[in-house]
């Protein structure tokens, strides 16, 4: 999803010294710690959409999803005009589910940031949520018009044509996403479980191992286990 911690607007030196700390933090590893920072930065200024916004992606980075969509809904009170903090509105719902939610913020963010193409590629996600089947299909289409090589929006549109049997433009473009970002675990993904269902044994079995290669803790990494297995005794039930 779209959305980062980062540095903000500050109002006064002191809150912006907040900000930082908390930055630091939170890129260290110490999450609790940079809450605490982003509070301080808030009780400063507290109409500051950037300090809302990172507080709302640290929440959300540990699961305290209500805690994130409060401060997500700050931000937005804070700068309605604001696409960042109207995306980031939009990554706290998704992440609660509640995509009809999500789907009506990033259609908004996108409205504010046409350009912006994480903004596209999450609302199509929540299109693909809510069985929004064409409309899912036409904002992948879109995304790529734009950017060609864009790597989330490959891989969604090749699950998509694997979905409608479409086997052959599903390998086509899963390459097409590999191509493009030849290290994203979730490019080779796509293209193994293509791959399995074609038949091509052997190129699976590779893409699955590069997989885990690329990430040993993928979260599918037991999927991609069970893939391999699945294929390696299909082989050996064939062999006299």
């Amino acid at each position: 999803m779209s959305g980062a911690i980062q540095s903000a607007n500050a109002v006064t030196p002191e809150s912006n010294e907040h900000t930082k700390k908390g930055i630091a933090l939170y890129n260290s590893g110490k999450a609790k710690e940079a809450i605490e920072e982003f509070k301080k930065a808030i009780a400063i200024d507290p109409k500051n959409a950037d300090y809302h916004r990172n507080l709302s992606s640290v929440y959300q980075a540990q699961g305290m999803i209500a805690e994130a969509q409060k401060e997500a809904e700050l931000a937005v009170q804070s700068k309605p005009g604001d696409a960042k903090s109207m995306a980031n509105l939009g990554n706290t719902n998704l992440v609660a589910k509640k995509y009809a939610e999500a789907e009506k913020y990033y259609a908004k963010a996108i409205k504010l940031a046409p350009a912006n193409m994480d903004y596209r590629v999450d609302h199509a996600i929540c299109l693909k949520y809510l069985n929004k089947k064409a409309e899912f299909q036409a904002e992948l289409k879109e995304i790529l018009k734009k950017s060609p090589t864009n790597t989330q929006a490959l891989i969604l549109m090749s699950k998509s044509y694997l979905d409608e049997k479409k086997n052959e433009d599903a390998e086509k473009t899963a390459r097409s996403a590999i191509k493009a970002s030849p290290k994203d675990p979730e490019a080779h993904w796509a293209l193994a479980n293509v791959l399995k269902v074609r038949g091509k044994d052997k190129e699976a079995i590779s893409e699955y191992k590069t997989v885990l290669t690329l990430k040993p803790d993928f979260p599918y990494a037991k999927e991609v286990k069970e893939s391999v297995d699945y294929i390696n005794n299909k082989v050996d039930s064939r062999i006299p």
